[in-house]
């Protein structure tokens, strides 16, 4: 998957869980599971005082991937939410 797609699917995929609600915080991770051969988005919020909800955004093998680092650093620029890798 050309990263540039990713991007594009990835920034649909969270706009509609995005709602900017007062007292939220918004973070979407990024795990790579480097034995299985994936990586894989998940979109997590909550509410200050409530349990973390998570959904998960992507799934895209390892091997179409050239540059994570550089996908979380656009990514970084393009949402306004958190990015972490784990």
């Amino acid at each position: 998957m050309v990263e540039n797609e990713l991007i594009t699917e990835i920034l649909k995929e969270i706009t509609p869980l995005f709602k900017r609600a007062k007292n939220t915080v918004y973070e979407l991770r990024v795990v790579d599971q480097r034995y299985a051969g994936q990586v894989n988005f998940f979109f997590e919020w909550n509410q200050v005082g409530h349990s973390i909800i998570s959904r998960q955004i992507l799934t895209v093998p390892r091997r179409r991937m050239k540059d994570l680092e550089g996908l979380i650093t656009i990514l970084k620029l393009k949402t306004m939410v958190k990015v972490t890798l784990v």
